[in-house]
């Protein structure tokens, strides 16, 4: 089992709607093969932080969900906030781990 970390910082654009929009996300993510699960996360002391955590069977099933169409479909929520999100590319990471225990 792997588990993906992925990170964003919002520098400009709505913070809160992007919250809402992954608090009301469809679940596209879990109906995948391979996909065990999702947990969003949101930093109580810098609200732009946002934390994505899923977990996958390995890494051949994250692979086949970064593969469209199912990655794009997974954000197309996203793209939909009015006036759009920046995000700091210094502040970006998906960061792959092996589950030990």
């Amino acid at each position: 089992m792997i588990v993906v970390a992925s990170r964003v910082r919002v520098t400009s654009g709505n913070a809160d709607a992007l919250a809402e929009r992954y608090r009301r996300r469809g679940r596209v993510v879990e109906t995948l093969a391979g996909c065990l699960g999702v947990e969003v996360l949101r930093h109580l002391e810098r609200p732009e932080e946002f934390v994505v955590v899923t977990r996958w069977a390995d890494e051949a099933a994250y692979a086949a969900y970064r593969r469209p169409p199912a990655f794009r479909e997974a954000h197309a929520r996203i793209r939909e906030i009015a006036g759009g999100l920046r995000v700091d590319p210094d502040e970006r990471a998906v960061d792959r781990y092996e589950v030990l225990s």
